[in-house]
């Protein structure tokens, strides 16, 4: 097994069935392999040489970079074994990085660790929380200056040790017992503030606004159904001033109005989201920080899961599913209605591994030259990158 700072290839390519672009596929060995979710928009250094992913192989995990041009893979960390009370060592949709600074950042054991893309020098920014307490998805400012990470209620259960016999929404029927709070710690590390401190809901994502240091997105879930679907009555998703802690809501136009997920343009003057419609299939939309429409398309024909994610240089929105199962799909957001453009099939297994490790998750490079995307085949996962 290789080991910090070793560099090895296991990729290949390949001409998509679809539409002939080139394809690498990075990975091949392990149990899992995973990049950044689509949230942040932040899983490839400034320049696109670099894409950064975790890695599960033979029962120990590391985060790796790989250079996307050529699938040279560089392990970044030492082996780690410990696994936290989910049964996770080290979870990718849990990791970032900081484009310029190149500083890349992911939890372990309820602590944030940074280390560096180049000279693999690593630093704590949160000790390891309690276990009653849950990491979510860390986010970095704009101007390279902060992070900001949910830190919310674990299931009791699980924080105790105990065999399951009910899931969270059963734990926290009314919303009494749980809180959230917005930990922010400056990125070359010391005092952790919270900024943000609500109860009664839970929250894993706060993506930074790409332009603004001091506005995040911030999911607001409401029991009884909290992720599943809050309290029926709430919109999901808002922005957050961090300096004043003012919420702004972002509402669609479909009477269904919790929103599956959401993510900023790369531009930062508008959010993608997209959720399931009361007239049936999905609504996907576009908002300004503001919370006014964009536009909104009812897409009641499309009956499949996936995700919104953003394009650096196209007027458009990357979707992995909703309309397709297994296809990479632009959506064109430039006229009255809207278009799509097939960029490449992903044909992932949805079922397995179970969680988010088989979500294609995908995220283009800030040079809109590379779109990353993950594949589940055979009961393990693997990352890939499609050239546009």
């Amino acid at each position: 097994m290789p080991g910090k700072g070793d560099t090895w290839n296991e990729s290949h390519t390949y001409k998509d069935a679809w539409t002939l672009r080139e394809v690498r596929r990075l990975t091949n060995f392990g149990a899992t392999n995973q990049t950044p979710t689509y949230h942040t928009n932040i899983g490839f250094s400034e320049d696109g040489e670099y894409l950064i992913f975790a890695t599960e192989r033979e029962g120990r995990a590391a985060i790796c970079k790989v250079q996307v041009e050529t699938g040279d893979i560089t392990q970044l960390t030492d082996w780690i074994s410990e696994r936290d009370v989910e049964g996770r060592i080290v979870d990718g949709s849990r990791l970032c990085i900081a484009p310029r600074s190149r500083w890349v950042l992911y939890s372990h054991m309820q602590s944030l660790i940074a280390v560096h893309l180049d000279t693999l020098e690593e630093r704590v920014l949160i000790p390891r929380q309690d276990v009653s307490i849950m990491l979510g998805i860390p986010s970095v400012s704009c101007d390279e200056d902060h992070i900001i990470i949910p830190a919310f209620t674990q299931h009791p259960q699980l924080a105790a040790g105990e065999r399951l016999t009910m899931d969270f929404f059963q734990a926290f029927p009314t919303g009494e017992g749980v809180s959230l709070k917005l930990l922010q710690v400056p990125l070359e590390g010391g005092e952790i503030k919270t900024v943000y401190e609500e109860n009664g809901i839970r929250s894993a994502h706060c993506p930074h606004s790409p332009t603004d240091p001091d506005l995040v997105l911030l999911d607001r879930d409401f029991p009884p159904r909290y992720w599943g679907g809050s309290d029926g009555k709430t919109n999901r998703i808002w922005t957050l001033r961090i300096s004043t802690g003012e919420l702004t809501e972002l509402p669609s136009q479909d009477p269904n109005f919790f929103q599956v997920h959401c993510c900023w343009s790369y531009a930062g003057d508008e959010i993608y989201y997209h959720g399931r419609s009361a007239h049936g299939g999905y609504f996907i939309g576009v908002c300004d920080p503001q919370g006014n429409t964009v536009c909104e398309y009812g897409m009641h024909g499309a009956d499949n899961y996936g995700h919104v994610s953003s394009m650096a240089g196209r007027r458009a929105i990357i979707i992995d599913g909703n309309l397709s199962n297994n296809l990479l799909l632009w959506l064109y957001y430039d006229e009255e209605l809207p278009r799509v453009e097939v960029i490449a099939a992903h044909d992932t297994d949805w079922g397995y591994p179970p969680g988010q490790f088989s979500h294609p998750h995908p995220l283009s490079d800030p040079t809109g030259k590379w779109i990353s995307f993950n594949k589940s085949e055979k009961g393990r996962t693997d990352v890939y990158v499609v050239r546009v």
